[in-house]
């Protein structure tokens, strides 16, 4: 559309719905649906949880092309959604009841989760990712998605876990024209490169 100044701006309209009990499948919600072109589907769960922004990455989506590859996004999605597979399973089970290579997988989600769909608004680095910056983190991380990892125990598991989510979340922070960042990268490069590489000489053995 033409603006008073003769500008060319747009108009981006929100469909917004708060469904009884949160269910999506209520007749106005699909109403709504039918005429959006992307669904954000608010979680009370992730915003008890502090996962903030509080969109479910399950339920949500968009017909509009995003800046990194849809086959990319397909399989970091299928990641989330198996990791949540196995979540749910634990929740009846308990941790021992799964095979570590399913904890290693829900792990993989947990991190996925932390690292990449959450940001902190706070932060004069996190609350907002440039393009560029968003294609070489994605990258880095979809990578290791897509790795075996020679994790014997859950114990090592969650230790290895634990210690590569505080580094991405400290890369997050990290403006990326600073030697920090360089430097986070390297170790976080190096973390993952131990794990597989043992994963590797175990193959070969």
């Amino acid at each position: 559309m033409e603006l008073p100044g003769g500008a060319q701006g747009s108009v981006t309209i929100g469909g917004t719905v708060s469904p009884a009990g949160g269910n999506f499948e209520e007749p106005v919600t699909q109403s709504t649906l039918k005429v959006v072109g992307a669904f954000h589907g608010l979680s009370r769960a992730r915003a008890d949880a502090r996962r903030f922004p509080s969109i479910d990455p399950l339920e949500s989506w968009s017909k509009y092309e995003g800046v990194i590859d849809e086959t990319a996004v397909e399989a970091t999605r299928s990641i989330l959604r198996q990791g949540n597979e196995v979540r749910q399973m634990m929740t009846v089970v308990g941790e021992e009841g799964v095979s570590v290579d399913d904890f290693v997988l829900y792990l993989k989600s947990e991190l996925l989760d932390a690292v990449y769909m959450q940001q902190n608004s706070f932060d004069p680095v996190d609350a907002f990712c440039p393009e560029e910056r968003q294609h070489h983190v994605f990258g880095i991380i979809a990578d290791f998605l897509a790795r075996p990892l020679s994790l014997r125990s859950r114990e090592e598991a969650r230790d290895f876990f634990n210690q590569l989510r505080q580094r991405l979340i400290d890369w997050n922070y990290t403006d990326r024209d600073s030697d920090r960042f360089a430097i986070l990268e390297s170790e976080i490069k190096d973390a993952i490169a131990g794990a597989v590489g043992e994963r590797q000489e175990a193959v070969a053995s």
